[in-house]
């Protein structure tokens, strides 16, 4: 009969207890004929040879390497003569420098990576004998293997690996914490700050700090083995943002650096806005990116119009969604400002100043395509010049309130009804009243040709034609 240390599997599963960032924790341990075992435990093989030639006899999940066995080890091993091997590959987090312990009778061998730390390799019968070393393990992931061979007598063996914790040999920084994530309460106006689990073996505790965003200072919020923390800083008025980060310190006393920075928004803020204006319906089509926060509740579109002679922000509606359509809009050229505000499920929205804020990202500038043409058109007058037609527009409007900025005028053979551009031209502000024209050389064909003119703004409008004009060129 042979008798198997505590770690040994019973009855197809025990609980094993393993580091996990620092703290214990008890996880089961798995076995199985495929050797595929938890987190951090180690995978043993056993053989009848002390070679490790040929397929093991059995394989299954050992949580510590601390056996005593007399006689055979498993069915199909004999008592003396065979091979075991525990093999793991763990992360070591930042690494640094540890310690490896091993006793044995007979040959007992520790690698890391492949590369061997301790051998002892003797047949010694019943008499174990020890080997500490010490080893600094690189950061990340690494495979440690033990083997140990019984030849006779008792087959004892027992192997452990812990971080060195005194601060004269570990200098090496735990890594910064990771999956950070945050949680706002409206109703109690606080944060509550988690992260995953630091992979350190030595952990000691992790430090929880903040800062207002446009500041420069962090403040210490609270130094917990725990992995969550509800910050007691109650917000005073849901619109105050900070950063949070968590920093993990280790038995030696190094602290890591922050981890990446996470914001808290009490409330949830419109990162951009734009719009277009479709001309055929004359509406304007607003749009920004849908904010996800859990503590979003709606938006509020609103829109800078006159009101009594004066210009206020006035609310157009609410949506959930992230898109919103105006009723039509007079299509006069002039710019048009629009503002998206957000309000969270504790019913605080964001702040809303009186006045245009041309850097807020929640508030869009969008300048409406003029479509009004000039209401008037232009007088149109015939005369003759040298070879032709003199033809000339004018307009009278005071220059202060026109709403144009050039004339055409066309020509055709009377009743054709082709007409043709002879003059597409601005005028000369310089003069009092508006007016541009041309000597419209013509045939002495004996034809009678007639003209019209009509004034044009700068976005392509054109104003109503004038009366047709009429005159008949003496044939040559």
């Amino acid at each position: 009969m042979h008798h198997k240390s505590l770690h040994a599997a019973r009855a197809g599963g025990v609980l094993s207890v393993v580091l996990l960032g620092g703290l214990v924790a008890a996880a089961p341990q798995a076995a199985g004929a495929d050797g595929g075992c938890s987190t951090n435990v180690y995978k043993r093989t056993f053989y009848k040879n002390t070679s490790f030639s040929g397929s093991p006899v059995r394989t299954d999940c050992d949580s510590a390497i601390s056996q005593s066995w007399s006689g055979s080890p498993a069915a199909g091993v004999p008592s003396n003569n065979f091979g075991v091997r525990w093999s793991v590959t763990r992360d070591f987090g930042s690494g640094g420098p540890f310690s490896f312990t091993a006793s044995a009778t007979d040959g007992v061998r520790v690698y890391l990576d492949g590369v061997r730390k301790v051998d002892l390799w003797k047949n010694t019968g019943d008499t174990a004998r020890s080997k500490g070393v010490d080893v600094t393990v690189p950061s990340g992931r690494h495979t440690l293997r033990v083997d140990y061979v019984n030849w006779t007598g008792a087959a004892k063996v027992k192997y452990t690996y812990a971080p060195r914790t005194s601060a004269t040999y570990d200098r090496t920084k735990p890594l910064a914490p990771t999956g950070v994530k945050t949680a706002y309460d409206t109703k109690t106006r606080r944060t509550t700050v988690s992260w995953s689990a630091n992979k350190e073996m030595d952990l000691a505790s992790y430090g929880l700090y903040r800062r207002p965003v446009g500041s420069s200072t962090w403040t210490k919020v609270t130094t917990t083995t725990a992995r969550s923390h509800t910050d007691p800083l109650v917000n005073p008025d849901d619109r105050t943002p900070y950063y949070y980060e968590v920093r993990a310190k280790d038995k030696a006393g190094n602290t890591s650096s922050g981890s990446t920075d996470t914001i808290v928004r009490p409330l949830p803020v419109v990162t951009s806005v734009t719009g277009t204006y479709d001309k055929a319906t004359g509406k304007v089509t607003l749009k920004w990116p849908l904010n996800t926060e859990p503590h979003f509740d709606h938006y509020t579109v609103l829109s800078n119009d006159k009101v009594e002679g004066s210009y206020e922000w006035v609310p157009l509606g609410t949506t959930k969604g992230n898109t919103w359509t105006t009723d039509p809009v007079v299509p006069d050229g002039e710019w048009r400002h629009y503002r998206v505000l957000v309000t969270n499920d504790g019913g605080t929205t964001t702040y809303n100043p009186p006045w245009l804020s041309a850097g807020a990202t929640n508030e869009l500038w969008l300048e409406i395509p003029d479509g009004i043409a000039p209401a008037y058109a232009p007088e149109l007058t015939l005369g003759t010049c040298a070879d032709g037609v003199r033809a000339t527009a004018t307009d009278y409007t005071p220059a202060p309130i026109r709403d144009f900025t050039g004339f055409e005028i066309e020509r055709r053979v009377a009743e054709t009804g082709a007409w043709s551009v002879v003059l597409h031209q601005g005028f000369d502000p310089r003069q009092s009243n508006a007016t541009a024209g041309l000597c419209d050389r013509l045939p002495a064909d004996g034809l009678t040709y007639e003209y019209r003119a009509r004034s044009y703004d700068a976005a392509g409008n054109y104003s109503p034609y004038s009366d047709v004009r009429a005159v008949t060129v003496p044939q040559g």
